[in-house]
């Protein structure tokens, strides 16, 4: 499988905190709470680097489909005590994780992989179990629109995304027995921070 991401895993950190400050990893964070009594799934974590000042608390799986961004998430996380995975999740249908982190990883895919995703999810979490999103949503205003569109050629140019726009996450997760119960808006909304919880068994 090639690494679409090898090129930007260098400074990916980086570019991202010049055109965003901190607000994107205060939307990774927020809700990351009670850390030391769950197992959580990572999917798309990239690099690791936002989680680092707690990876003593973190346990359960991360799963990446760069080598590149996982090679420097096991240097990142080395004090956690997670897993490192390679490759797109797979459910072992044993309902072991408390929490699903899904950050800023379902905008680079189709909605059908989206729901497949939240299936094999489902397999995966307690009854109980929640998913951490944080993601971006529609833009507000014209600068937002003007640097979402952007953003949006440049990784379908360098990294082969298939989407050319949001998803709609709402819609795709309630279609999914999924019920949102909490949220936290940053960059006027732009970006948020959401917690869903299944419904059902």
């Amino acid at each position: 499988m090639k690494d679409h991401y090898s090129f930007l895993a260098p400074f990916y950190n980086r570019l991202t905190k010049l055109v965003f400050g901190d607000q994107l990893m205060l939307a990774k964070t927020n809700f990351a709470e009670n850390l030391s009594r769950k197992r959580i799934l990572i999917i798309g974590g990239g690099d690791g680097l936002d989680y680092q000042e707690f990876q003593d608390l973190l346990s359960g799986e991360y799963w990446e489909i760069s080598q590149a961004m996982l090679s420097k998430a096991k240097i990142n996380l080395a004090e956690s005590d997670l897993t490192f995975h390679l490759g797109f999740f797979q459910a072992t249908n044993e309902k072991e994780f408390d929490e699903v982190w899904l950050h800023f990883v379902l905008d680079t895919m189709k909605d059908k992989e989206i729901s497949s995703l939240l299936g094999e999810i489902r397999k995966s979490v307690k009854p109980e179990g929640t998913i951490y999103l944080a993601d971006f949503f529609a833009p507000k205003n014209l600068y937002q629109q003007f640097l979402n569109r952007s953003m949006i050629t440049f990784f379908r140019i360098v990294t082969n995304h298939k989407r050319a726009s949001i998803p709609d996450y709402e819609r795709i997760f309630l279609v999914n027995n999924w019920k949102r119960n909490s949220e936290k808006e940053f960059l006027k909304g732009w970006v948020k921070a959401q917690v869903w919880e299944k419904l059902g068994s």
